[in-house]
This record gives C-alpha cells, sequence and structure tokens, in this order.
C-alpha cells in the first residue's frame, strides 16, 4: 500500500531486490502512470511499464501486482495490452511455469506505435466530433430550438475548438517525422 507522504510501495521494495534507488523506481512508476491516464489510457500501463522498465529482472504477474499495490487481474490485462503494443514481452524463465514479464526498452519505438495508435486517431476523432456539433448546433437552429443570439455564442464555441484541432492536427506530419 502506499502512503500519502513518500508514496512508498513497501511490497516493492520487499518482494524485489532493488539496486536503483527506490525513490527513483517508485518516481518513474507514478510518471508513467500520470503519463498514461492524460492520454485516455489506465494509469496501471503506465505503472506497470515503469516497474519492469527499472527492473534488472523478469516480473511474474504477482511480483507486478504486489509492487504496485494492484490485482493480478489489472496486471494481466495491463501486460497483455503491453505485449500487444510491443512494449513488454513474455519470457520464459528455466525451472519456473509461470508467465515471465520484461519491458521491451526502446522507448521510441513504443511512443512511436503509441503516437500511431492512440494519439492520432483521438484527435482525428475529436476532429469529427467538432464537425458533427457544428452540424447539431445548425440544425437545431433551423429548427428553433436555440435562438439567434445562443446559436451565435455558441457556433463561435465551436469554431475555437476546430481551430485548436486544426492546429493540434497540422502538428501530426511533424511528430511522424520526428518520431
Amino acid at each position: 500500500m502506499r502512503t500519502d507522504g513518500d508514496e512508498v510501495y513497501p511490497a516493492l521494495a520487499v518482494s524485489l531486490s532493488l539496486s536503483v534507488a527506490s525513490k527513483t523506481r517508485q518516481e518513474l512508476i507514478e510518471t508513467g502512470g500520470n503519463l498514461c491516464r492524460r492520454v485516455g489510457l489506465p494509469r496501471s500501463l503506465g505503472q506497470i511499464y515503469g516497474l519492469l522498465f527499472l527492473s534488472n529482472k523478469p516480473l511474474t504477474l504477482e511480483d507486478i501486482a504486489a509492487g504496485l499495490d494492484i490485482s493480478k487481474a489489472s496486471a494481466s490485462v495491463g501486460t497483455r495490452q503491453l505485449a500487444s503494443w510491443g512494449a513488454v514481452r513474455q519470457v520464459w524463465v528455466p525451472g519456473s511455469r509461470r508467465d515471465y514479464f520484461e519491458a521491451i526498452p526502446e522507448v521510441a519505438a513504443l511512443l512511436r506505435k503509441a503516437y500511431r495508435d492512440i494519439v492520432k486517431p483521438r484527435l482525428e476523432a475529436v476532429q469529427g466530433r467538432v464537425e458533427h456539433l457544428r452540424t447539431l448546433l445548425t440544425e437545431e437552429r433551423e429548427k428553433g430550438v436555440i435562438e439567434a443570439e445562443e446559436f451565435e455564442f455558441c457556433r463561435s464555441r465551436l469554431q475555437i475548438l476546430a481551430r485548436f484541432q486544426k492546429s493540434l492536427l497540422s502538428f501530426a506530419p511533424w511528430v511522424d517525422r520526428f518520431l
């Protein structure tokens, strides 16, 4: 369990032999979790990747669950999702029947895939949603559902969103080249 002050993961410190200072590990785990949360993904995905990224040996689902204070089911779902993106891989440990996982450390490839498979499609979906809202607004005005003043206000706000969306999408080719 975590404590409020230092966000300590006691199970992690006990179950894993850490060569990296625990504060470093904790902060990387939290950073990964927060990054995933900000792009609309489960926080646990980033935490699992952060834990595996700084682990010098493959970890079992039990290690992951205990280290992050999450359920084994969450660890299993998270590792499967990360494996499907090429962020982690399942490895065989001689003499054990358990599933072990390790991070694939090529972060640039992971970011490239996450951008192309997650972020860019979401940006494009938002563009379609803004267009839908503009059409709906016009239909409501034509049907007399909203007054002219409200229509103009909402239309101007939707234009702001459309311009912002367009500027975000204008960065897409640059991001594609960079990644």
